[in-house]
């Protein structure tokens, strides 16, 4: 007996010289489980991913209950999308080889973004896509006229990231409120090329009404340059 009791005590005192020494592997305290219950969510679109990092990702069970694993251990927050337009984000502590427990989360008001992308010297937007930094929204396709509906988002703010073919990348920053649709126009940026052909077509048009512009210098008299064309005081 007091030889088992030896080799229990000489084993834990080793672990502990052992970790101190950097020999110890602690890996599985790196990270943690979340287990949680929602008090509404449709199983058909809800999930549960972490801020930051949309890959650590749980569906939702249609009783509302979900497990998210992999979590990194410490304060994290949870992004969660509850139904078609209720979503939440809530801040979790996570500890290292453990699991939290998130109990009868109660879903809120969504919010959207509704996005309008435009090419310079309004070129086309083909193949378009934008993506919410750090969210599951990835890869969102635009429609041929640069448009897109995002969400539901969890109230808050959001960077967007948009691709096109033949552009750099660009990034935008837009906020949510609950309950409400959130417009953003983003425009991407053009080449010393693209202003060259809009003051040469000025030159040979006038930049008339309705004609692209860059200034309101390259406008007729009594037109102001808005969205990259010639306008009337006052259109729409």
């Amino acid at each position: 007996m007091r030889q088992s009791t030896y080799n229990v005590m000489m084993a834990l005192a080793f672990a502990l010289i052992a970790g101190a020494c950097g020999g110890f592997d602690n890996t599985p305290f790196r990270t943690g489980t979340v287990r949680g219950h929602l008090t509404e969510a449709d199983p058909a679109v809800a999930l549960v991913s972490l801020v930051g990092d949309p890959d650590v990702r749980s569906p939702v069970a249609a009783n509302g209950t979900f497990v998210l694993e992999g979590v990194p251990a410490g304060p994290v927050e949870l992004f969660i999308v509850a139904s078609a337009d209720t979503a939440v984000r809530l801040p979790v502590v996570v500890p290292g080889g453990g699991s939290a427990s998130v109990q009868n989360v109660v879903p809120r008001a969504a919010g959207f973004l509704e996005l309008r992308v435009r090419g310079p010297a309004r070129q086309p937007v083909e193949n378009g896509q934008v993506s919410v930094t750090g969210t599951p929204f990835q890869q969102q396709r635009l429609d041929e006229e640069g448009r897109l509906r995002v969400g539901p988002l969890p109230e808050g703010c959001y960077t967007l990231e948009t691709s096109v073919n033949g552009f750099p990348v660009k990034k935008t920053q837009a906020c949510v409120v609950e309950n409400e649709t959130t417009e953003v126009k983003i425009q991407l940026p053009g080449t010393g090329e693209d202003v060259d052909r809009l003051m040469r077509g000025c030159v040979s048009t006038g930049c008339g009404r309705g004609n692209h512009c860059v200034s309101s210098n390259q406008c007729a008299p009594g037109l102001s340059c808005r969205d990259e064309r010639c306008q009337a005081p006052g259109a729409p």
